[in-house]
């Protein structure tokens, strides 16, 4: 009984490390993005041949975009991984705590 449901626990935290990691790359995947917008910032200035009007183009609020997008998602990235792996870690402590137990019983018993 105990096994099973241990191992249930850690097939929880190995999904919740999971999907942090996965978080993780695409954050990172957001952030190449706006590093190569950043690279390749040639601000573009289209003027229009009947007028003297002048626009300017920037990809300024494409990267605020995507880096607006990608910090929550390394916030929840980060809490995700960090707490699977604290599950783990701490179902391991206890397993270990509960078999010291037993043995130092089995041991007064002999």
């Amino acid at each position: 009984m105990q096994w099973a449901e241990r191992q249930h626990f850690d097939r929880g935290s190995s999904l919740m490390q999971g999907w942090g990691v996965l978080l993780l790359l695409i954050t990172c995947a957001l952030w190449v993005r706006v590093g190569f917008l950043i690279w390749d910032t040639e601000d573009r200035m289209y003027c229009f041949r009947a007028s003297s009007i002048c626009k300017l183009e920037t990809t300024m609020p494409e990267q605020l975009t995507l880096l607006g997008i990608s910090a929550p998602l390394a916030v929840a990235g980060t809490g995700l991984l960090v707490a699977g792996s604290v599950r783990r870690q701490t179902s391991a402590h206890v397993l270990r705590v509960i078999e010291m137990q037993q043995s130092e019983e089995r041991a007064r018993t002999k």
